[in-house]
């Protein structure tokens, strides 16, 4: 997104009164108001379209807020996993007493699936190692 400061917008304002002139510039300056406003209700209408399509995408404010801080963005799905993958299991007291736990060795947390990735180097590495 495009920040415009005070001394920017004085600067476009200056230009566009030399090139359009004092007759000509309220006219364009309505025109270039509709069509921004065309955009915007044409952005709504495309956004609200793929919300009814993928109702658990997360809000336009929060896409925004990811593309400018992708680390935030991570903490705070690292966050989102770790109160997931803590949470007990429905019908089961507290999650410490579950089948699961005390089982034939599958001792998984709720949620928590084992990932081994292949490095460059022939070694392994085991996400479930943390």
């Amino acid at each position: 997104m495009v920040l415009l400061s005070p001394p920017k917008l004085a600067v476009i304002a200056v230009v566009a009164l030399i090139v359009l002139g004092p007759d000509k510039l309220p006219a364009t300056a309505r025109r270039i108001g509709a069509l921004w406003h065309d955009v915007r209700r044409w952005r709504a209408h495309i956004e609200d379209e793929v919300r009814a399509v993928f109702p658990d995408l997360p809000s336009t404010a929060e896409v925004a807020r990811a593309v400018r801080s992708p680390v935030a963005l991570l903490d705070h799905l690292a966050q989102d996993h770790d109160r997931r993958s803590q949470a007990p299991l429905p019908g089961t007291d507290d999650g410490h007493g579950s089948p699961a736990a005390a089982g034939d060795g599958a001792g998984s947390a709720p949620g928590h699936h084992d990932v081994v990735l292949a490095g460059e180097s022939g070694a392994d590495f085991d996400a479930s190692a943390n």
